[in-house]
């Protein structure tokens, strides 16, 4: 799928899904570029591909790329450094990222298409889904505000997270950025709180108001989009 190029402004979006033994809520915050997470800290970047942190491990089907190379990936709006994406292309076009217990999690998803979901890991052994479609308009653009977005993921009370899959049956799911807070001291991390929307909604006012199983590796080539 050919993603196209529109413009959009700056928003907050708020979901929450429950289920009987758990609840997760969902935040997101407009880029580009990303906006990043005031209350909390950054755990895993990509930029050293595998090489991750200690305690967190990758598996699956994936790749890691800069830039944009048409028809195959594209960089997250505003992002110069190098990111994670699964793909349709690299079969099954799925990845998972284990993580420490964290109670918050969020990422900097790129041109969010309704093709691509992910699945939280939670300490019961529940996943909870969230699809591209959940924040719409998730048509694939390269550009738009409403398509490039940081997406907080809070685990509900009694619940952690501990890793988190990227799903895409297209070209292509696109993440840099994994930040989060963890749900006890003593590990890399941080003791924050997702901002409540209400935060996040004065925050943007200042933007503008309006992934040990098989691994897959590529080597990509970056070019201008």
């Amino acid at each position: 799928m050919l993603k196209t190029s529109l413009i959009a402004g700056a928003a907050a979006a708020l979901f929450a899904a429950a289920a009987p033994s758990y609840a997760v809520t969902v935040t997101s915050a407009f880029g580009p570029t990303d906006p990043g997470s005031p209350t909390e800290t950054l755990l895993v970047d990509f930029n050293n591909g595998d090489n991750l942190p200690n305690g967190y491990f990758l598996t699956g089907n994936y790749a890691f790329g800069t830039g944009t190379v048409k028809n195959d990936h594209a960089a997250p709006a505003g992002d110069t450094t190098q990111y994670l994406y699964v793909s349709s292309a690299i079969p099954d076009g799925s990845a998972t990222l284990s993580t420490f217990d964290l109670n918050t999690l969020s990422f900097y998803w790129g041109s969010i298409d309704d093709y691509n979901s992910v699945d939280l890991l939670l300490s019961d052994g529940t996943k909870f889904h969230f699809k591209g479609m959940d924040l719409p308009p998730a048509n694939g653009n390269q550009t738009a505000a409403a398509t490039n977005r940081r997406v907080f993921f809070t685990a509900g009370e009694g619940q952690t997270i501990q890793g988190i899959t990227f799903n895409s049956s297209g070209i292509a799911f696109e993440v840099d950025d994994v930040y989060g807070t963890l749900a006890s001291d003593g590990n890399p991390g941080g003791g924050g709180t997702v901002p409540e929307p209400a935060s996040w909604a004065m925050m943007i006012t200042g933007f503008g108001m309006i992934g040990l199983s098989s691994r897959r590796r590529r080597k990509v080539t970056s070019v201008t989009a």
